[in-house]
């Protein structure tokens, strides 16, 4: 028997320099099963319309296989829509456990809104390398002002259904990203966020905000596991307090949903909060 790379279906991978970071990125694409048809024209299962939603995708090398495998089987009852997937990662290495070693100390740079020093000297003593932190406001830059740009230039992306999807350090982006670019996505799945980063810079980021801001546009999935909370761990206890805060604070525009998983694990919880999360948001 022989074998070749497996692939997933109408996918494909550029790689992509930021002028914001000055560092480059894995960008996997997955387009609607439908996508090649003529808006209006019907396929198998729905109808294909003019633009499609697009999925942005953090830690892309983990989880872009995951979310466009739930998004595609999810929306051939109907109820929800199939979107584009673009999942923001990094270079892969031959050696899996290199690769996985690699996206493990790049993301915590680009996810993290603060330099926090003791756990740079953990990430690096665990893994053997530079592992710096704090360049998210960088990173959404490149984001917002050039992958965003190039996806709706590129493909049928409908601007008013951007979904950004992040699960622990991804979470924390996308709980930042909330605040520092309001209204750039129409829905934010925020998955066990890492709230206690940086002595718990986010609590102190939303108190800021809300002093000025009455107005937080879109709609925002947070969840997390109930074994995320133990004498290492507080981030069960951490996300129902922001979603306490967020629905204290009574913005307009906003529409919060809290979830917490039971019987799941800060790794384990990632795959149903992925799926309720984009259910919420492709909805018809």
């Amino acid at each position: 028997m022989t074998s070749e790379p497996a692939t997933i279906l109408a996918s494909e991978m550029r790689m992509m320099e930021s002028n914001h970071t000055s560092r480059t990125y894995r960008i996997t694409i997955s387009l609607p099963l439908g996508y090649a048809r003529s808006p209006g024209e019907s396929w198998p299962f729905n109808d294909t319309p003019k633009e499609w939603p697009v999925v942005y995708v953090l830690d892309g090398n983990w989880y872009f296989g995951m979310v466009t495998d739930i998004i595609r089987p999810m929306a051939w009852c109907g109820s929800t829509s199939d979107a584009i997937v673009v999942g923001v990662g990094y270079g892969d290495d031959s050696n899996p456990i290199e690769a996985f070693r690699e996206s493990f100390t790049r993301r915590d740079f680009d996810l993290t809104p603060v330099r926090d020093e003791q756990v740079q000297e953990s990430m690096e003593k665990a893994h053997q390398r530079a592992a710096p932190n704090g360049d998210a406001a960088n990173f959404l830059k490149f984001i917002q002002h050039e992958l965003i740009p190039a996806v709706e230039k590129d493909y049928r992306a409908d601007p008013s259904r951007r979904v950004l999807v992040g699960h622990s350090y991804g979470g924390l982006f996308a709980a930042f990203a909330m605040f520092e670019a309001p209204g750039l996505f129409n829905t934010l799945i925020v998955g066990s966020p890492t709230l206690a980063y940086g002595n718990r810079f986010m609590f102190q980021r939303e108190e800021a905000f809300s002093k000025e801001n009455k107005h937080l546009p879109g709609k925002v999935y947070l969840y997390a596991g109930d074994l995320e909370e133990n004498i290492h761990d507080s981030t069960l206890t951490d996300t129902l307090r922001l979603a306490a805060i967020l629905q204290g604070r009574n913005y307009e525009g906003l529409s919060l949903v809290r979830h917490v998983f039971l019987d799941q694990n800060h790794c384990e919880v990632a795959a149903p909060g992925f799926q309720a999360g984009l259910k919420l948001a492709l909805k018809k």
